[in-house]
């Protein structure tokens, strides 16, 4: 499956940096890595970020974790990982492994702070 979806990646949107969202966005960004690769150029670059919207420790025992109300930042991005460039101007791929809420992508792609 990944290695299908990165060559559809690189022929319509060919990223030059790749956010991935820990803890979840870390596997597949890596593992899309390995496939998002043209013959002769370098790695695409992974800039780890953290994003929480489970922060709360549930009280009673139970498998289920409730979302909280509001996304926080727990890691944010350190543009010295990828030379000291901002993000202006590059084609960017957020990568996450489940957005059940629809609200940590939203809040990461509004963030002004992305812009440095």
């Amino acid at each position: 499956m990944c290695q299908g979806t990165a060559k559809r990646i690189l022929d319509e949107f060919n990223p030059n940096v790749m956010i991935a969202i820990g803890g979840g966005g870390f596997v597949p960004a890596r593992i899309l890595r390995t496939f998002l690769k043209r013959p002769g150029s370098k790695n695409i670059p992974i800039v780890a970020i953290g994003l929480s919207l489970y922060e709360d420790i549930p009280q009673k025992e139970g498998p289920e974790e409730e979302a909280g109300v509001a996304v926080i930042r727990t890691q944010w991005l350190d543009f010295s990982t990828i030379g000291g460039q901002d993000l202006i101007g590059k084609k960017i791929l957020i990568v996450d492994e489940v957005d059940d809420t629809r609200t940590v992508c939203p809040r990461l792609s509004g963030d002004t702070d992305l812009r440095h």
